[in-house]
């Protein structure tokens, strides 16, 4: 799989067949930061937010295979071939036309 950080681009080796994206990043040494929080939308529970990955703070948000993601970081799993991009919202706007 690929994993970019803002410009910075990995290609990792994936530990399993469809791991977690948190499993990839821990096999692979990069560090993260999740933090809890209250959501408005009730569908998201204890869902935690993304807060810093290998020394890119937040606000971050993921986009997998060129659609933000539809699940949180703790429940995105990964398979080879896919393309995951970690960015701040302006790196994230000037990639892609159809991020607001």
């Amino acid at each position: 799989m690929t994993l970019w950080l803002n410009e910075r681009r990995l290609s990792l080796i994936l530990p399993s067949d469809a791991p977690l994206l948190l499993d990839v990043l821990a096999a692979h040494g990069i560090a993260y930061a999740l933090r809890a929080r209250q959501w408005s939308d009730p569908a998201l529970g204890a869902e935690p937010l993304l807060e810093s990955i290998a020394g890119l703070a937040g606000p971050v948000e993921i986009v997998a295979n060129d659609r933000l993601a539809d699940l949180g970081i703790a429940h995105l799993r990964v398979k080879a071939g896919d393309e995951i991009v970690i960015g701040q919202p302006a790196y994230l706007r000037a990639r892609f036309a159809w991020f607001r």
